[in-house]
């Protein structure tokens, strides 16, 4: 049954979402909480590349760490679950970052920009290149990678479903929402391919410029 419509909510004496992509800093807690998340992926993807994802164990990236299982286990599910450019934060997220955009933005601009906000905050952690260059070398990991493009792509269904007042499994919302995420995806591929020096950001918003555009080839030249 499609859920009843919905408006987005008033933005007013709310700081708008930053365009570019960085991410409020937060008390003292969530910093503590993010410095113990980096952490842990710079030991892990260290020890990724020195000896292989199938020899380091979860005990081991702790070890490296300095801190214990049990915390490891605050932040990842799984040693491979490290590799996720984006923390669960993020992704819960989304939908109220969709929410929160202006109301007379398009769905294409909201995505740009929720999505911006996503990798802006991936790529504020030191190891984002490193954590690219391990899955390239180990592509059984990939799937935990597209299960995580999918949980993103669920979170930006469900805020686009509410600020449109359409059902999550609307046709459009479904299609809005697989396209921008597809987009995300080559654009990370092709800024990860890319030595021209160009930064993520840039294309991101190529990518969706010729979404926009309608996919004409001869658009951007």
């Amino acid at each position: 049954m499609a859920r009843s419509a919905h408006t987005a909510p008033s933005t007013a004496g709310t700081a708008p979402a930053s365009e570019s992509g960085e991410v409020g800093s937060g008390g003292l807690r969530e910093r503590k909480k993010r410095a113990t998340r980096q952490a842990l992926q710079q030991a892990a993807v260290r020890l990724f590349r020195e000896h292989g994802t199938g020899s380091v164990t979860v005990e081991d990236i702790c070890a490296n760490a300095d801190v214990s299982p049990r915390t490891f286990f605050n932040y990842f599910t799984s040693k491979e679950e490290v590799l996720v450019p984006w923390d669960r934060d993020t992704i819960d997220n989304t939908t109220r970052r969709v929410l929160e955009r202006p109301a007379e933005e398009e769905p294409l601009e909201v995505a740009r920009v929720v999505l911006g906000e996503a990798i802006g905050t991936a790529m504020s952690g030191p190891t984002w290149r490193d954590q690219a260059i391990v899955l390239r070398n180990h592509p059984e990991l990939i799937e935990k990678i597209v299960t995580s493009f999918r949980t993103l792509e669920a979170s930006l269904a469900e805020g686009f479903a509410v600020r449109l007042g359409r059902a999550t499994e609307d046709v459009y919302v479904r299609l809005l929402s697989a396209t921008t995420i597809t987009t995300l995806r080559v654009s990370v591929q092709s800024w990860q391919d890319s030595e021209s020096g160009e930064s993520l950001r840039h294309y991101l918003d190529e990518t969706f410029e010729l979404l926009r555009a309608g996919m004409r080839p001869d658009e951007l030249g």
